[in-house]
This record gives structure tokens, sequence and C-alpha cells, in this order.
């Protein structure tokens, strides 16, 4: 092979690396690969992929396994969920609109949810914050000694940002009107590590349920 040739050939590959160099790495991008150790000889495992679509699709499986001592396998480990998701974000000047769309079965058990929620947040003021959030959950049992339900969800919260002051209200519509259930919760910063917070279960009833907590966290 002569001079010319050799410098010929040195040119083509260099221009096939680099052209499929970066496919590589598009490629690689698309791929979902979370190996983790989640307890003593117990592994789970999440294996997708996405999709280069207007949406960001995702779709995939987890897999998990443990084992005893004797290294007999527990059968109340082993995890086989098939996933997949459909996320769309997109901003306006100060408001946020999401649509997600997400489906979980689990192969061991023949149990499945679909979820379908819809969420909006935006500016109000230079002082005030908001957000609202639908979303309708079908809960399939499958096997089990369960019953199937559809849950439909709705929540608003208004918050102060320099304050960090928060108040939410969230309503739950159970298996087409037959329960329903609600939620009023206020947040506020006392300080830098130390959160008050306050929730009522079911207020509209007589006999609400509430709970007030003061958390101090301590980071080392």
């Amino acid at each position: 092979m002569g001079f010319r040739s050799k410098r010929v050939l040195r040119g083509v590959l260099g221009l096939l690396a680099s052209v499929s160099l970066p496919q590589v790495t598009k490629a690689s991008d698309l791929m979902i690969w979370s190996p983790v150790k989640v307890a003593p000889r117990t592994y789970k495992t999440t294996l997708g992929f996405r999709l280069p679509m207007a949406w960001d699709v995702s779709a995939g499986m987890d897999l998990g396994l443990g084992s005893a001592a004797t290294g007999a396998i527990l059968r109340s480990s082993s995890l086989a969920t098939l996933w997949g998701t459909a996320i769309d974000d997109h901003k306006r000047f100060s408001t946020i609109w999401r649509r997600e769309v997400s489906l979980r079965v689990d192969a061991l058990n023949s149990t499945g949810t679909l979820c379908l929620e819809r969420s909006r947040s935006w500016t109000v003021s230079e002082n005030l914050d908001m957000s609202t959030s639908r979303s309708l959950n079908v809960n399939y049992a499958g096997a089990r000694n369960a019953a199937n339900s559809i849950t439909a969800t709705q929540a608003v919260t208004v918050a102060v940002p320099w304050t960090g002051t928060s108040l939410s209200a969230i309503g739950n519509l159970k298996d087409v009107g037959s329960v329903f259930s609600s939620t009023v919760s206020f947040q506020q910063p006392l300080a830098p590590n130390l959160n008050f917070s306050a929730s009522f279960a079911d207020p509209q009833t007589l006999t609400p349920a509430g709970n007030v907590r003061v958390d101090y966290r301590i980071k080392w």
C-alpha cells in the first residue's frame, strides 16, 4: 500500500470515528442501568431505556433477589416489576405545566397500578407562589385478597417563597364517590434546621385528627 493510500485510509477511519462516537454517546444516554445493594445479600437492578420523543418516555423493569446466610433464596425478597412513564414538561413565563402517565405491573403477584397526573405551578406575585395538581390512580389487585380501587386526588398549595411558609389542601375521592378524605397541612421554617408543621385529617368531620410536629435536623 502506497503512502497516498495510507493517508486516504487514515482519513476515512478518522471520519468514521468522528461520526460514530457521538452516536455511541447518544445511545448510551438512552439506556437505564442502575444496580444497587439495598441490604446485606439483597440486590436490586433497574434496567430500561428512554425513547427520543416529544414527551420524556421511558420503560423498563426492576429485578430484585435476596438470599439467607445459608445461601438459600428468600422468596419474599424476589422482585420483578415492569414499568413505564411518559412525562411532558413545558414552561411559559413563570408558569410550569406537567403531565405524567405511569404504569407499574408486578409480574410475580399479578398486580398493577396506572396513574394519570396533571399539575401546574406559577408565580402569583413576588411574595406568593401557587400550585395545583390532579391525579387518577387505578389499582388492580390481581390474585391478592384485596379489592380493586380507583382514587381521584386534587391538591392546592399556596407558598410564600421568602419565608418558606406553605399551606396545602388535599382531597381524595376513592371508589367512585364511596369514600372521601381530605387533609389540610401547614409548614413554617423557624430556623435554618428547625421546622414546624401541622396537619389535620378530615377537617369536614366533627372529629378531625390533628398532628403537630417540630423537627430539628442535624448535619455532619
